[in-house]
């Protein structure tokens, strides 16, 4: 069966049209045990909270080398040895925040091989008090080093300042986000920018913007924030060190985005961001529909957005909808997964 929603262009997408520049402070924010409790209460209290050593260094290296496996898998010539080929003639389609959502990479083995590290799930575990989880099919961002080529600096803080989650239709605390770091950041590289406590001013959304809300869609969780945004005046914007190994947790209420770093990248021939969206909500929230169009999903090998209880193909990212010869790149086979990643399914 088929239940997927469509996700293609809409007005939400470019507005504001001007959103300005915002200069967020690379901070070394407190670094949570696993599973802690304290993490949990951070989390509820800022809005974001960073869980240190999800993976070790070897599940960080075997999680790259599954990347490069996928990108040299695509079939278009890219080569991890050779950063001539990282083009965007042969580099999957990229989106906002260097993020490659599609052809098929959420299914691809390094993601389902990260999903399945144990201490993920127990971090979300944490946060939902509960084992029965589900999680999304994301993709994930990399970035190549803009020093050999300027081209590939992605997008600086404040060009799409957003949440994730609409403000009428999924109030209150519905979905938490997380990124597995594989490389460690630096104010050079930049990263995920977040507004804390932000989550806080969920609900005054639909006072200041009554008229851009009403021309969002009821089911698109999706809602940009211009840089001089009323909610965020007095807020400094933060972007968290992260060590390989850190997962990044915040709420899908939080404003954020990414930002590229303040200064030169290295010069060397080597990712300078590799991160894996990952996402975990409660199973019970998910209609059974949706779980049989999830099994669907895995077979076809469809990526998806952060979204657990609905199924969002993220091939219908007006980008990928642009991209001439999507044909030209090869999708992984479907995946062969373990019972515990069996379970995350649905």
């Amino acid at each position: 069966m088929t239940n997927h929603k469509d996700n293609s262009h809409s007005q939400a997408d470019i507005e504001p049209v001007e959103p300005g520049i915002i200069e967020p402070v690379y901070f070394h924010a407190e670094r949570f045990p696993v599973g802690s409790q304290a993490s949990v209460d951070y989390l509820e209290e800022h809005g974001y909270v960073v869980v240190a050593n999800a993976l070790d260094q070897s599940e960080c290296d075997k999680a790259l080398d599954l990347t490069w496996d996928y990108l040299e898998k695509l079939e278009t010539g890219v080569d991890r040895h050779d950063w001539k080929t990282w083009g965007d003639d042969r580099w999957p389609t990229v989106v906002h925040g260097g993020i490659l959502p599609g052809h098929g990479i959420g299914h691809s083995e390094a993601q389902w091989f990260i999903r399945g590290v144990p201490n993920v799930k127990k971090a979300f575990a944490a946060v939902w008090d509960t084992d029965e989880l589900l999680v999304s099919f994301d993709g994930m961002a990399l970035w190549r080093p803009w020093s050999l080529n300027e081209a590939w600096k992605t997008n600086r803080g404040g060009s799409w300042l957003h949440i994730d989650q609409h403000p009428i239709s999924r109030p209150g605390r519905q979905c938490i986000q997380g990124l597995v770091n594989l490389l460690p950041t630096s104010e050079e590289t930049g990263g995920n920018v977040l507004i804390p406590g932000s989550h806080k001013s969920f609900e005054k959304i639909p006072e200041v913007y009554p008229e851009r809300l009403g021309r969002l869609p009821i089911d698109l969780d999706h809602f940009r924030f211009p840089a001089d945004d009323p909610l965020l005046a007095g807020t400094q914007p933060i972007v968290c060190h992260l060590e390989a190994g850190d997962l990044l947790l915040w709420d899908s209420r939080v404003i954020h985005c990414s930002t590229a770093g303040t200064g030169a990248t290295s010069a060397e021939a080597k990712l300078t961001r590799a991160i894996s969206l990952v996402c975990m909500m409660p199973k019970h929230l998910t209609p059974p529909e949706v779980i049989e169009a999830r099994k669907d999903a895995v077979e076809n090998v469809i990526s998806t957005t952060n979204w657990t209880d609905q199924l969002v193909n993220a091939d219908h990212f007006q980008p990928i909808l642009d991209e001439p010869n999507p044909e030209r790149f090869k999708r992984p086979e479907p995946p062969v997964l373990t019972e515990a990643q069996k379970q995350l399914v649905g």
